[in-house]
């Protein structure tokens, strides 16, 4: 679990509610929902996925049995990305109605409620698939692929996914899943989103790169392309174009989920050693190599510009 919640039932079928209330007076817990605190101190502490994740715990804690959470909350419990911060509100399904509700802490999605559930830390969430499509359907092309094309990752061992012993679904699970629904507004960005997406995409910065790429009409790169040389495997490139020899890195040692480039034991001087010999090496063995600067990924008037000098011009 993330952190410890206190509710204030329990406190009173235990006769320490008064204690509880004293704690909360004196800074020591934080309210999350109307009846459920947390530490202050382990609050401050956590990263915004795991705040989120502790906070829909706790809106749950209090909610009608049955209650099922999804899109960005059903994508924290399940361990997705999303491309931003994380919301200060819990997101709940409700039965079909036109448009959603919005109360204090919570957000319902009149969609109906998903037929196959799943139960992760103590939270009714819509499963994998579900949660993909919602997110597909509820936000703009590059947020949605930065989310889907980690569900897509098949899970490596390590991944909360892989523990879980659930596989990725495929491309054409969520596609025949969106067509399951009326089409409305936005239906044909989330197929777009869909079809665009690629679970070899090694972490949200690439599946951001990819999404610039495309804006940019560039050739789309070959993903996670192996290379090696005399001294045996050098690495997995997070893009290759074969037509230029050229290779585009983007994210250092970081990779979604257990992917991670290198040992976590090592310190920054090792990993920035040990990834200087890897481009070195990869240099070697093609006509060109390019990282762009973190700054300019975002930015497609710079992107483009330092693309294009290394060959990448847009497909007429």
């Amino acid at each position: 679990m993330d952190a410890p919640l206190y509710l204030s039932r329990e406190a009173r079928m235990l006769g320490t509610d008064r204690e509880l209330r004293a704690r909360f007076e004196r800074g020591e817990l934080l309210r999350l929902r109307p009846g459920v605190y947390t530490s202050a101190t382990a609050w401050a502490r956590l990263a915004g996925d795991v705040r989120h994740r502790l906070f829909v715990r706790a809106a749950a804690a209090v909610s009608p049995f049955g209650a099922q959470f999804s899109h960005e909350s059903a994508a924290a419990l399940w361990r997705l990305p999303i491309l931003g911060a994380w919301p200060s509100t819990a997101h709940r399904l409700t039965q079909p109605s036109p448009g959603g509700t919005s109360r204090v802490g919570i957000r319902h999605h009149g969609l109906g409620l998903d037929t196959h559930p799943v139960e992760i830390d103590g939270v009714t969430v819509t499963s994998l698939t579900r949660t993909l499509l919602d997110m597909a359907t509820s936000t703009n092309f590059m947020r949605a692929v930065v989310t889907i094309d980690d569900g897509l990752r098949p899970p490596e061992k390590g991944d909360f996914r892989y523990g879980e012993g659930v596989e990725a679904p495929t491309k054409e699970e969520l596609l025949d899943l969106l067509r399951l629904r009326l089409s409305f507004r936005g239906s044909a960005r989330a197929s777009r989103a869909i079809e665009f997406a690629d679970g070899r995409s090694g972490s949200p910065r690439e599946s951001r790169f990819r999404v610039q790429c495309a804006a940019l009409r560039l050739p789309a790169p070959e993903l996670q392309v192996e290379f090696r040389d005399e001294e045996g495997l050098i690495g997995y490139a997070d893009f290759f174009w074969p037509h230029l020899g050229l290779i585009v890195e983007v994210d250092g040692a970081i990779k979604y989920g257990a992917g991670r480039r290198y040992r976590q034991d090592l310190t920054p001087h090792e990993l920035l050693l040990r990834e200087k010999d890897r481009e070195d090496r990869m240099r070697r063995v093609v006509t060109d190599f390019a990282r762009p600067p973190a700054r300019i990924l975002d930015d497609r008037r710079l992107l483009g510009p330092y693309l294009a000098r290394h060959g990448l011009v847009p497909v007429r």
